[in-house]
């Protein structure tokens, strides 16, 4: 980490910032995402962040079928659904033969090699938080992106997805979930590990929260996790699932 990255990214700064909602507008700025090439000599699951690694597979596969399954439950086959962060449409490509499927993600890459596997799909390149949405949907979901949604817009990213589902639509939403106290200060505002207990006491605002646990094992932690899983760096065995119902 550079000595600039090391003065302007500490919990120190990044809680004042948030306090002042200037969090949002540095996250912005770094593009972050916005600013990816796609790799054609890697997959296309690569390019969306995970290797293929047995851990991350497992985890992946765990993933997939609570998604469909959920999805089977609580809403109807042609139904409309969004995909927030779609990246290259891994998971609409999954779901794309059920349901009505659309996405969106901040990089044009991202949507561009997304609108190759699908090009009958409904593509947004923008920033969920600021973009108007002509539909309603019937499910809104979204795996590994929350760490990317500033501390100062969490609580206006619930409301916006309550906004546009219809009534008693679901959110399904897989997050890097605190692993450690540190985590709770938000050391690096550029990839946030979510506290539990923080999202759970949001969401309910907009939402009946069906489940919210360790999507690996279905553990349940409140304010940061004691047992997690040990790695040297974020990889998906560490993450939480929250799925609920719009009030």
């Amino acid at each position: 980490m550079s000595l600039y990255n090391l003065i302007s990214n500490n919990r120190f700064v990044n809680n004042l910032l948030i306090a002042t909602g200037y969090d949002a507008k540095l996250q912005m700025a770094a593009k972050q995402w916005k600013l990816f090439n796609y790799n054609t000599s890697k997959t296309i699951q690569e390019n969306a962040g995970f290797s293929h690694t047995k851990e991350v597979e497992d985890t992946l596969t765990i993933i997939k079928n609570k998604l469909i399954n959920t999805l089977k439950i609580y809403i109807t086959a042609g139904d409309n659904i969004l995909d927030f962060g779609c990246g290259p449409g891994i998971y609409m490509s999954l779901l794309n033969e059920t349901y009505t499927v659309a996405g969106i993600d901040v990089s044009e890459a991202m949507i561009t090699s997304a609108k190759k596997q699908l090009p009958g799909n409904t593509f947004f390149c923008s920033n969920f938080l600021n973009t108007e949405f002509s539909n309603h949907y019937n499910a809104l979901y979204s795996i590994s992106v929350l760490e990317y949604v500033p501390v100062s817009k969490i609580d206006e990213f619930f409301q916006k997805c309550a906004s546009i589902l219809n009534k008693g639509g679901i959110i399904f939403i897989q997050y890097p979930h605190a692993v450690c106290k540190a985590d709770l200060y938000y050391p690096d505002r550029n990839y946030i590990n979510y506290s539990p207990a923080l999202i759970s006491r949001v969401a309910e605002t907009y939402f009946n929260i069906i489940e919210n646990n360790q999507s690996y094992d279905n553990r349940e932690t409140c304010d940061y996790d004691r047992m997690p899983y040990p790695t040297a760096s974020k990889v998906f065995t560490n993450g939480y699932l929250l799925i609920a119902k719009k009030k």
